[in-house]
């Protein structure tokens, strides 16, 4: 699935399916990381039983939703709900990641390789009862992704990641309807996961057609919604969102999947997500009996929970290295700068490939590793180097710690001590920024307060500052005044899931956003790279495409990657059809999940 930016919980508690500088020296071996829980099975084992009714599962979330719209959602906070509410035409396998259908039986490729008729499942209904159509898929992706009824030659008029990735060389795909049950898109070019691309939810055509025409469906679906407003074909619905306390999303009773036995699915009455101000409470909240799992956020996590394990019935499961990330980023953006939202010479040096690269051979990983996430996590530095999958890069340079390094590539742009040792450009600007993180999420603080002391140690000045998560994405996808921050992404196995932040022109390309033209020529190149790599149907030729992005993002470092958590999440042993998944954690199957009897 696209990228989103994450508030920071581990992924392994589930959704449904975010100039080369030597390498002096290889860093410090660390002990692997032992088994600590159940590990994901097979596909071969994951056999569902019949399931009894009623119950929910009750989890935390950390801050509120931004908004409830699956069209112009770019983090977690919305997806988080909106991805229980609407479906695709075709899912990940939770075990293997490839794909299956979902709201599409089946599909065919011409032997063009651009041409794809998906065959839809003619027994889904909208949670409203009403009949899902080959016109709700056209009008999802033509109108309401696409926003092609804008009037000519206007921008769009919301954002969507979806269509940033789904662009091909400025082109999109055509889709039309063949009959009420099939679907035809047209590429542009050669698209080799198109049948990937289409998970992504449909949408009522009649339900939000007029929010199309006039113009406000960006806007629309915001966390004022009623219920009743947000409609879609997924197992949850909306039930209940009481701002500060909690959402409630309840069983959707027209959902069309059955279980073995015929028996509408979900089981569960009503999934529970409390809403909290940091992670410490969720802890508390799991280990008082309140919430039914936690995501883990380090071995002190583990050495905390572990004892109680047996007496308080939870077990753990362990997914391996999350696919995912966590880094540093710095506002490049000359719009930015013109503007006058940040001062321009702090947007030059942070242009200067020398700079992020001082960062990071500055940044101490293994650390921020032994301290911040008590040994159970690993160092990174570029995209695609440490979760399993067929595009994993294997043999890309790490940067070692190495303030020396660090100082002579400052010291070579110019950069020199002032009387305080603080470092000092030409015109006497100290060199100082802030750190703005997410609050509440204590990891991340912790890992800013490492990166300060570190950067302290090479004559660099930098405040911290904690911000709640939406304001936080509010500055980086609107108002763009912001000169550094610790934020992740998800991830995923598949390159292009990254189109929507990767490309120059994209409106989470986020150290400069919706670019007219490349303003690098790194950032051009890595563009014609998604755009190539796209179009290659073989995918070991495709890895060897995606390669040269990999090495583009160690080289140039617009992320100054940090550190990868091991994805660990505890769960209470009280729950029927748990079948832990490599690619889709512990409930990638919600609708079959169900409270065990007396439990």
């Amino acid at each position: 699935m696209l990228k989103k930016i994450a508030l920071g919980i581990v992924a392994g508690t589930g959704l449904f399916l975010t100039t080369a500088a030597d390498a002096q020296q290889a860093p410090p071996a660390r002990p692997a990381i032992p088994q600590i829980g159940i590990q994901a099975i097979s596909r071969d084992q994951y056999k569902p039983v019949v399931g009894k009714y009623g119950g929910r599962i009750i989890r935390d979330t950390l801050g509120e939703p931004k908004s409830f719209n699956p069209i112009t959602s770019g983090e977690t906070s919305t997806t988080t709900f909106t991805a229980r509410v609407f479906q695709g035409l075709t899912d990940i396998d939770a075990f293997t990641g490839d794909v299956k259908p979902l709201l599409a039986e089946k599909w065919e490729v011409a032997d063009d390789g651009m041409t794809w008729t998906f065959h839809l499942r003619k027994d889904v209904k909208f949670n409203d009862g009403t009949p899902f159509t080959a016109a709700d898929v056209v009008f999802t992706w033509n109108d309401a992704i696409y926003d092609n009824t804008r009037p000519e030659g206007k921008d769009p008029r919301w954002p969507c990641s979806t269509r940033d990735a789904a662009t091909f060389g400025g082109k999109t795909v055509k889709v039309e309807a063949i009959d009420d049950y099939t679907v035809r898109f047209v590429t542009p070019v050669k698209v080799a996961i198109w049948d990937q691309m289409v998970a992504d939810g449909i949408l009522p055509k009649a339900k939000y057609q007029d929010l199309v025409k006039n113009g406000t469906l960006g806007g629309a679906l915001g966390a004022d919604i009623k219920p009743d407003d947000l409609v879609g074909t997924g197992p949850f619905m909306l039930g209940q969102y009481v701002r500060g306390e909690r959402v409630v999303m309840k069983r959707n009773p027209h959902y069309w999947k059955k279980d073995s036995a015929g028996n509408q699915l979900p089981y569960l009455d009503e999934l529970t997500f409390l809403i909290l101000r940091d992670m410490n409470t969720m802890l508390l909240n799991f280990e008082q009996g309140i919430t039914d799992t936690f995501g883990i956020r380090s071995g002190k996590d583990i050495a905390r929970l572990k004892p109680k394990a047996a007496q308080d019935n939870f077990s753990f499961y362990q997914f391996g290295p999350d696919d995912g990330d966590l880094f540093l980023l710095l506002n490049m953006s000359l719009d930015v700068a013109k503007a006058g939202k940040i001062p321009d010479y702090k947007v030059n040096w942070f242009r200067d490939t020398r700079f992020r690269q001082a960062l990071s051979y500055a940044i101490d990983r293994e650390s921020q590793i032994k301290n911040v996430r008590r040994n159970l996590g690993y160092p990174e530095y570029a995209p695609m180097t440490l979760a399993a999958g067929p595009y994993k890069q294997e043999g890309i340079e790490p940067y070692p710690y190495d303030p020396e390094k660090a100082k002579a590539l400052l010291a070579d742009m110019g950069l020199k001590p002032g009387p305080d040792g603080i470092l000092q450009d030409a015109q006497g600007h100290q060199v100082a920024f802030t750190m703005n993180t997410n609050s509440g999420n204590e990891l991340r603080a912790e890992t800013l307060e490492f990166i300060r002391k570190d950067l302290e140690r090479i004559g660099i000045k930098s405040n911290v500052l904690l911000l709640e998560f939406n304001l936080l994405v509010d500055k980086m996808e609107t108002t763009m005044d912001w000169e550094a921050i610790v934020m992740g992404l998800t991830g995923g196995r598949e390159p292009h899931w990254g189109a929507n932040v990767w490309k120059s022109e994209a409106w989470m390309h986020m150290w400069w956003p919706k670019q007219k033209t490349p303003g690098f020529a790194w950032e051009k190149r890595i563009d014609e790279i998604f755009d190539t790599g796209i179009q290659e149907m073989d995918k070991t030729k495709r890895k060897a495409i995606y390669r040269e992005w990999v090495q583009i993002a160690r080289d140039q470092q617009p992320f100054v990657y940090l550190t990868v958590a091991e994805q660990v999440a505890a769960v209470r042993n009280r729950f029927g059809n748990i079948f832990p998944g490599e690619v889709g954690g512990v409930f990638h199957n919600e609708d079959e999940i169900f409270v065990l009897p007396g439990k």
